[in-house]
C-alpha cells in the first residue's frame, strides 16, 4: 500500500537542530496488513533507511 506522509528532520550532524520541513511525501510497499498503530513508526524507520544522512524526525502524519 502507499501512504502520503508530512514529517519535520534534522540531519545527523545536527541532531537537535530540524533543518526541514517535508510537506508531503508518498511512502510506497507498506505491507496490507500493518496494524494502524504500528504504521508512524514503520514509516519512519523507512524513510531513515532510504535518506541516510536524516538524523532524526518528528511531527510524523500520514495524510
Amino acid at each position: 500500500m502507499d501512504y502520503r506522509v508530512s514529517y519535520e528532520y534534522s540531519l545527523k550532524d545536527t541532531p537537535g537542530d530540524f533543518v526541514a520541513r517535508v510537506p508531503s511525501q508518498l511512502v510506497d510497499d507498506i505491507p496490507a496488513n500493518m496494524p494502524r498503530a504500528l504504521l508512524p513508526e514503520y514509516i519512519a524507520e523507512l524513510i531513515l533507511m532510504r535518506s541516510p544522512q536524516i538524523g532524526k524526525i518528528r511531527y510524523l502524519r500520514v495524510l
